[in-house]
């Protein structure tokens, strides 16, 4: 199994790569824009940015979690839980937000991967708030 500090720089590489790319179309590069991709306002153009920041802004946060989940007041399970949703969340949603852009109906897709950055951001912050507050037991 992957790692989060492994799973975080591998996206952060994706969002450099991701933007070189895009930049081929950008301020009118070196490339035409694909037919597919439209115009700056379109949806799907979008879609394909909002995918390339996201490796970076996931990938940032997946480093965060492997930095501090050794350090927080949690059971194992629930450590694994919040290591394996962050992951999955770093690795599924930017692909569904660039397989949207290519192929509508995969926005549909984009609320499992969300919901498992949530979960794993939702764990964290209860592992860190008994750090700070000991006094906060398991229900």
């Amino acid at each position: 199994m992957l790692s989060n500090r492994a799973v975080g720089w591998s996206s952060l590489a994706l969002g450099a790569v991701t933007g070189l790319v895009l930049g081929l179309w950008s301020f009118d590069g070196p490339m035409a824009v694909p037919e597919w991709l439209g115009d700056y306002e379109d949806t799907s153009r979008r879609l394909a940015r909002l995918g390339h920041i996201a490796f970076f802004g996931l990938g940032i946060l997946n480093l965060l979690l492997a930095r501090e989940l050794p350090e927080l007041r949690l059971r194992p399970r629930q450590r694994r839980l919040a290591s394996l949703a962050m992951s999955f969340g770093n690795v599924f949603l930017p692909l569904t937000l660039f397989a949207a852009a290519v192929y509508r109906p995969f926005k549909y897709l984009m609320p499992l991967p969300a919901l498992a950055v949530m979960l794993a951001m939702i764990l964290g912050a209860w592992g860190a708030m008994r750090v700070a507050n000991p006094e906060l037991q398991d229900g």
